[in-house]
């Protein structure tokens, strides 16, 4: 799982993001599932907290949302050096797996990962010499999530690769059922 694989990972992340339908003068159009999102205001983060990424962190994190006009849900390290965490979503008619396996070469790039309670997992890691980075999907019903994780060194790669795992599976526990 080295290389490009979390570039890829980005891209396809980006090309799901612009896998919606849009009118003739380039503004997307909302599916009804995303406008259904907007109208009961759910993020990702309504479902972690600080205490619980730590804990999967193994390792203190601070939550981050932004503002109402630019949310966001991230987690950063109370310490230098310690793992970061930003996770984003979308809802996506088609499913993850069709949607990275039409994409060719990036389905060889994200290894399926088995997340309870998720439809399909995939996950991506690329050491780096400064850290780690590690990006990974989970979809529940027409939801897709992601993380993105980085951490520097010294760090435990396996133990980072279950952090952001583990992450995937709170993700998809959380998400709604509607």
């Amino acid at each position: 799982m080295r290389g490009r694989a979390v570039p890829v990972a980005l891209a396809a992340a980006a090309l799901l993001a612009g896998c919606s339908s849009s009118d003739p003068s380039g503004s997307p159009a909302p599916s009804a599932q995303e406008t259904l999102a907007a109208d009961v205001a759910w993020s990702p983060c309504d479902g972690l907290t600080a205490a619980a990424v730590s804990r999967i962190a193994g390792e203190q994190v601070t939550e981050q949302t932004g503002t109402t006009d630019q949310p966001r849900c991230t987690f950063v390290p109370e310490e230098k050096g310690g793992p970061a965490y930003d996770v984003s979503y979308l809802y996506f008619d088609g499913g993850l797996d069709a949607a990275l396996d039409s994409m060719g070469a990036i389905a060889t790039q994200l290894h399926p990962v088995t997340v309870p309670g998720a439809d399909a997992a995939r996950i991506a890691v690329r050491e780096r010499r400064s850290g780690i980075l590690v990006t990974g999907f989970v979809q529940t019903k027409g939801l897709v999530q992601s993380v993105n994780a980085v951490h520097l060194r010294p760090y435990d790669e396996d133990e980072f690769v279950t952090s952001a795992t583990d992450l995937l599976a709170l993700l998809a526990r959380k998400a709604p059922r509607e």
